[in-house]
């Protein structure tokens, strides 16, 4: 049994102003490797099936300490500042036990041994709707760093039972995050500011929601030496590269028709919303992997490399034509997971009874 307090207080300072502070204790069930069988302890003695699960595995658990300031700038509009630290305690990693009964002398588990922290910071405007224009923006400032950022993070980097206890950034911070919402609309009825063509209110109940954001590039871990489609050997520290910024822009223009049969006294209302959807509007090609030896998306070095200069000198001292091999290699090394999804668009309609 886990206490999970939560506590919140407020300390307004006038009509317009407020301080507030919470407290969070947050647990979560253990999120893998936890499943174990009777053919588990079958095939112990198998080295080819570790690491083994672990049933007696802890829930995972977050601790928050959060505080901030609000402030009324307009009847419409407010500014709000927070800060936050997120502590992540008993998280799950590989781990190896030695010294045991025969009849294996080590084997490789999990255990709640990893930890981390997430330290952050945040501006927030947020403006109501003012006429017809409704804004929302917000700034994020984050370190969130750990000993591990997976389950299997410390695979091969030790095998001692001693893992790492060093902090490095999880391989899911980013540190800096930008967010724009600005939704556009008009109103129906005496609301209605619009354009009128033939005394028709032609953009009743219509109006366009954009959503721009802006992140800096999550960190990974440079490897020393190129190989086919990866590399091998640690350059630097771990995770102390980052990918590039990451920028998006989403679109939704939509508009509302009434098909309630006004015939019909007390008809129940019928609503039709006609919408036209377009993700990545400006077709960015944000990268979102690279190959960890060249940091290039699109080249994993290997060809350049004197392994790849000898698979080549290989071909041609056996009498094989070298660019049918670097022809299909270069199709080959072009990974689409390396980057987001092209301009898509969508229309639809959604009914409201």
């Amino acid at each position: 049994m886990f206490w999970v307090p939560r506590l919140a207080f407020s300390f307004p300072i006038s009509d317009e102003a407020n301080f507030f502070a919470n407290y969070d204790v947050l647990v979560s069930r253990p999120t893998s490797n936890t499943i174990v069988t009777p053919l588990n302890y079958f095939y112990f003695e198998d080295q080819g099936r570790t690491p083994a699960n672990n049933p007696n595995l802890q829930p995972e658990r977050t601790i928050v300490y959060e505080v901030g300031f609000q402030q009324k700038l307009t009847n419409s509009s407010a500014l709000r500042l927070s800060a936050y630290y997120r502590e992540l305690r008993d998280l799950i990693q590989r781990r190896t036990v030695l010294y045991v009964p025969a009849p294996v002398s080590n084997y490789d588990t999990y255990g709640n041994i990893d930890f981390g922290t997430v330290k952050a910071f945040t501006i927030e405007y947020d403006l109501r709707r003012t006429s017809n224009v409704q804004l929302n923006a917000n700034y994020t400032l984050q370190f969130a760093d750990g000993t591990g950022s997976n389950a299997d993070s410390q695979n091969g980097l030790t095998n001692r039972d001693l893992n790492i206890r060093t902090l490095f950034p999880f391989s899911y911070d980013e540190r800096h995050t930008f967010n724009i919402v600005l939704d556009y609309r008009y109103g129906r009825g005496k609301k209605y500011n619009g354009p009128r063509v033939a005394g028709m209110d032609i953009f009743q109940d219509a109006g366009i929601n954009l959503q721009a954001s802006a992140v800096s590039g999550r960190p990974y871990t440079k490897n020393l030496v190129p190989t086919t489609f990866g590399g091998s050997g640690n350059s630097g520290t771990i995770n102390g590269n980052r990918l590039p910024w990451r920028f998006n822009l989403d679109m939704r223009v939509d508009k509302r028709f009434d098909l309630t049969n006004k015939n019909i006294e007390n008809a129940h209302p019928l609503w039709l919303n006609a919408y036209l959807r377009v993700q990545n509007v400006l077709n960015v090609k944000n990268v979102l992997g690279v190959y960890s030896a060249s940091g290039s998306a699109d080249d994993d070095g290997f060809l350049a490399s004197t392994f790849g200069e000898g698979a080549v000198k290989t071909l041609e001292d056996v009498g094989r034509d070298p660019n049918y091999y670097l022809d299909v290699y270069s199709w080959a090394v072009l990974n689409p997971g390396f980057f987001n999804l092209p301009r898509r668009i969508f229309l639809g309609a959604i009914f409201e009874f």
